[in-house]
């Protein structure tokens, strides 16, 4: 089946430090930078997305949270008992949340993922244009696979998806 992933990663770790944090991000990037990722508010619900997806076969709706997409993939593909293959390099990110979590030296893709949610369906790419034209951003990031092996591609690199270990933006709050 395919994985589709919609929005982008990082979406609410992103609003978090920009609201939070963004006295500190503005000693490096410009205020507007900070003021657009402040209003990725808007973006951090998924109720639509699941409205949508009803109608296209959806066998998984997984909403992203804690521990970012690579916590949501191991969560949902457990819950699933299935595999996938996935390509890195089609998962969507702001070149604000870039930027922001590279400041704070984050991992984006163990960032608090709120906003975003990955859907298992076999019409990928039909769910993708329905998701579209309702102004959603969606991405069909892979598949799942018949057997437990969760690989991650990146270029000519191929790794195993390993159990989650938190998310990353809790590392500021602590100091």
């Amino acid at each position: 089946m395919d994985l589709v992933l919609t929005k982008w990663i990082a979406l609410k770790g992103t609003f978090e430090l920009a609201s939070r944090k963004g006295e500190q991000l503005l000693s490096r990037f410009p205020s507007v930078m900070i003021q657009d990722a402040a209003e990725f508010e808007r973006y951090l619900s998924t109720e639509r997305e699941y409205q949508i997806s009803g109608g296209y076969g959806a066998a998984a709706i997984y909403p992203l949270g804690k521990g970012g997409i690579l916590n949501g993939l191991w969560n949902m593909l457990e819950q699933m008992e299935a595999g996938m293959e996935i390509d890195l390099r089609k998962i969507p990110i702001r070149q604000e949340s870039v930027e922001i979590c590279e400041f704070f030296d984050l991992n984006p893709y163990m960032a608090l993922g709120g906003g975003s949610a990955l859907i298992v369906t076999e019409n990928g790419e039909e769910l993708v244009d329905a998701l579209e034209q309702a102004g959603i951003p969606a991405t069909l990031i892979g598949q799942t696979v018949d057997n437990n092996d969760r690989i991650i591609i990146n270029d000519e690199d191929a790794r195993y998806l390993t159990p989650p270990k938190g998310d990353d933006i809790y590392k500021i709050y602590r100091n």
